[in-house]
């Protein structure tokens, strides 16, 4: 009799057992995971499926799903997609509030769902929701930091979110006021790389995540365009494969004038179904070719990216520069039809979309001869711009803000060339001509002097120009000069 008794008990126990919710993060889930971290989402979809057919009270199969939500949500921006997938962020979180509490993944799945959702609406213009929703993944890992310090995976989303919150624009700052929020840069940097090197069990179960932010982070708030570019070189990224690393990749040397090392980025992509189509791809081409005055090649990817992405981000600059090409090429009639584009197309979110309109507002149309400096300038090719501009001076240029720009894209090429002392004296020069300008320049010279004395150990002539860019008003890109400024101001004076 106590035979079978013991025999329905266990038997009972082993059902329960199958019947309860779960944290597994098996190898098939880094499977997964890795497919969905490489944007090869229509596959990865499939084997979730699959996987959750197999082990339904498996819960890492919830923030697979989130995750792969996450990254089509982000990178396409596709309104109709949003509408269907976005309510599903709130049901993950209810199945995941189901699972054991005593288990690390517990907070951790939790956190990075509610980042997931924070993110998607900042992304879709939600900001008031985005702001409470991240609050709420900055507690999560910070309280499971406290209770599983040895958990490594919690530190790369604690680390990225510390670093930002650290370096908060004025523009945004309210929402650190009201949220209660700290952070600190160095700290932040560091555990996210402590990840990357690590050894143990956890290694790898957001490993490609780390790979994706920290040059993001290094480059945009330790200001360290070399560190992050030798990280980049030296690190076994494969972005043949990695479609995630190779938008990082791409991304990263548009904005840092390396358009070479773009396109030839892209151009080595694997392609196939297997991977979430980007319309980036075209976006990135585009500006790839208009740095290096191809114009019909740059004008053929900027119009595929305009008609095929579904989005609003970015598309105010894409016509912008389709109106560039048309205005190069001689079509004024071309140019204006793209300039009304500009006008009524996408939104002001990012602060390229806002010069974008800024511009279009104006209603003039940008000197010849700087622009093509600026373009090359912006690729790379330092020589080519300064030949662009080779004989001219100030008195060359009419507008006040034409003579402003010529001082800058001067200075930006002497900086790029190495030679800093020109630099800082045509930086300047723009300084003294567009501190109560409208455009970007001066601000953005005090930004770059700043940056050459923070480098040369010049601490406190850094600051005071990292101040001087904080405290000019009104310009195209405050916020993003502003947080890069005061991430300088920081670094500066921990030395």
């Amino acid at each position: 009799m106590r035979s079978l008794l013991l025999l329905v008990s266990l038997f009972c126990t082993v059902l329960l057992q199958g019947q309860t919710k779960q944290y597994i993060w098996s190898d098939r889930s880094q499977q997964i995971y890795e497919s969905i971290t490489s944007l090869r989402i229509p596959e990865a979809r499939q084997n979730i499926i699959v996987e959750r057919k197999a082990n339904p009270n498996n819960l890492i199969n919830e923030l697979l799903d989130s995750y792969a939500d996450f990254y089509e949500l982000f990178l396409n921006e596709d309104v109709a997609v949003y509408q269907k997938l976005n309510p599903l962020f709130e049901k993950r979180i209810k199945l995941l509030e189901t699972g054991p509490k005593n288990n690390p993944y517990y907070l951790y799945c939790l956190g990075v769902t509610y980042f997931h959702k924070s993110v998607i609406a900042f992304r879709f213009d939600n900001t008031f929701n985005g702001a409470w929703d991240f609050r709420k993944a900055y507690l999560y890992f910070k309280d499971n930091r406290k209770s599983y310090p040895n958990f490594s995976a919690n530190d790369v989303y604690f680390g990225a979110i510390t670093t930002v919150v650290g370096t908060i624009p004025k523009g945004y700052q309210w929402i650190v006021n009201i949220l209660g929020l700290s952070g600190h840069i160095s700290e932040g940097n560091t555990l996210v790389l402590k990840y990357i090197n690590s050894k143990d069990e956890h290694s790898k179960k957001c490993r490609n995540e780390a790979l994706l932010i920290y040059p993001y982070l290094i480059m945009n708030f330790e200001g360290n365009t070399k560190k992050a570019f030798s990280f980049i070189e030296n690190t076994p990224y494969d972005f043949k494969n990695n479609h995630m690393h190779a938008y990082m990749a791409t991304n990263l040397y548009l904005n840092h004038q390396q358009s070479a090392k773009a396109l030839n980025v892209v151009q080595q992509l694997e392609t196939g179904p297997a991977y979430l189509q980007l319309p980036f791809w075209n976006l990135e081409l585009g500006y790839a070719y208009t740095n290096e005055l191809k114009l019909d090649k740059a004008q053929k990817y900027l119009t595929d990216f305009t008609q095929i992405f579904k989005g609003k981000f970015y598309i105010k600059d894409a016509f912008e520069r389709l109106s560039w090409i048309a205005y190069l090429q001689g079509d004024i009639k071309k140019a204006e039809a793209y300039r009304k584009m500009v006008l009524s197309a996408g939104n002001q979110v990012t602060d390229a979309d806002k010069h974008a309109m800024q511009n279009a507002k104006k209603g003039t149309w940008p000197n010849t001869i700087l622009l093509k400096a600026r373009l090359f300038s912006d690729g790379g090719y330092q020589t080519q711009a300064l030949t662009t501009l080779a004989g001219k001076t100030s008195n060359d240029f009419t507008t006040d803000a034409d003579k402003t720009e010529f001082a800058y894209r001067l200075g930006r090429i002497y900086e790029l060339m190495g030679q800093d002392e020109l630099a800082i004296k045509f930086y300047k020069s723009a300084i003294e001509k567009g501190a109560h300008q409208p455009e970007y320049f001066a601000a953005r010279a005090a930004l770059q002097i700043g940056n050459i004395y923070e480098n040369n150990g010049q601490y406190a002539k850094a600051i005071s120009f990292y101040n001087e860019c904080i405290e000019m008003k009104d310009h195209a890109f405050k916020n993003s000069l502003d947080q890069k400024a005061k991430s300088g101001i920081q670094r500066c004076l921990k030395q």
